[in-house]
C-alpha cells in the first residue's frame, strides 16, 4: 500500500484565492488577445475578399467596355455591301 506524504504541508492542499484569481485573470488575457487576433484576422479575410470582387467586377466592366466599344468601331467602318442581284433575272 501507499503510504500517505508524511513531509508534505497540510496547507498545500488548500488553493490559495490570491494565486487562483492571477491565474484565471492570466488565462483570461490570453484568451482575449487570442480572440482579438482571430477577429483581425477574419476582418482582414473579409476585407481582402471585398477588395477581390471589387476588383474583379470592375475588370469585367472595363473589359465590356472595350469590346463594345471595339464592336462598335468595327460595325461602323464596315464598308456597305454591295448590292446583290436576284439570281435568273
Amino acid at each position: 500500500m501507499l503510504e500517505p506524504n508524511t513531509t508534505a504541508k497540510p496547507e498545500s492542499n488548500l488553493i490559495d484565492p490570491e494565486k487562483l484569481a492571477r491565474l484565471l485573470d492570466l488565462e483570461l488575457k490570453q484568451k482575449r488577445a487570442e480572440w482579438k487576433e482571430t477577429a483581425a484576422r477574419h476582418r482582414r479575410m473579409r476585407t481582402n475578399s471585398y477588395l477581390f470582387f471589387f476588383v474583379l467586377i470592375a475588370g469585367c466592366a472595363i473589359a465590356l467596355v472595350f469590346l463594345f466599344s471595339k464592336a462598335s468601331e468595327e460595325r461602323a467602318n464596315r464598308p456597305p455591301a454591295p448590292p446583290t442581284s436576284a439570281p435568273g433575272r
